[in-house]
């Protein structure tokens, strides 16, 4: 894109609003726009207020314009890649930034949709969770969440409990409850 212009972004701003499909852009848009911004930053600094101003909401004008076709971009070409294809007006770097988008919602869509649909879900195998007989050493007044993610609690001194082996642990090691060895 030589010699780029306002005018210019301003008719792919509207070309890619009003489009259904992706607008084809220059290779080098995104590069000149970047010149172009460069440009405006230059001429900002070496401005008097009043031409400031103008350049300032030029710019800000020109950011939103770009982020809009951008956004836009994205959303017609994710749409297309959720019908299996990419669009063909992309330029290099959008088509492999979507190309591997494309992939990532394949596998995601392997990964849950499919084992949903075909009744085919792995069920995971239980954890091992064993449970451990304590004797508590003191009175403990709150309930507690055990690794098996059931209530456990409130509990008195002397009271024999059977809690998960991890929440057995911690009791233990902060010595208000004392392990049962149960001998066979």
């Amino acid at each position: 894109m030589t010699d780029f212009s306002l005018d210019e972004l301003v008719k792919i701003h509207k070309d890619e609003k009003t489009s259904r499909d992706l607008v084809e852009l220059p290779d080098d848009f995104y590069r000149s726009i970047a010149k172009y911004i460069s440009q405006l930053n230059f001429e900002l600094k070496q401005s008097d207020t009043l031409r400031q101003e103008l350049l300032q909401e030029e710019l800000r004008n020109v950011v939103l314009m770009v982020q809009e076709i951008h956004l836009t971009r994205v959303f017609k070409a994710l749409n297309k890649i959720t019908q299996d294809h990419l669009p063909a007006p992309l330029i290099e770097r959008e088509r492999y930034a979507f190309s591997e988008i494309r992939q990532s919602l394949e596998k995601l869509q392997a990964d849950l949709v499919y084992p949903a649909i075909t009744g085919k879900v792995e069920v995971p195998a239980p954890l091992d969770l064993t449970n451990v007989l304590l004797v508590m050493l003191t009175d403990i007044s709150e309930k507690i969440i055990g690794a098996d993610m059931r209530n456990y609690g409130p509990f008195a001194k002397g009271e024999i409990v059977s809690l998960p082996a991890q929440n057995a642990e911690i009791m233990t090691r902060h010595g208000v409850a004392r392990k049962i060895v149960v001998k066979h």
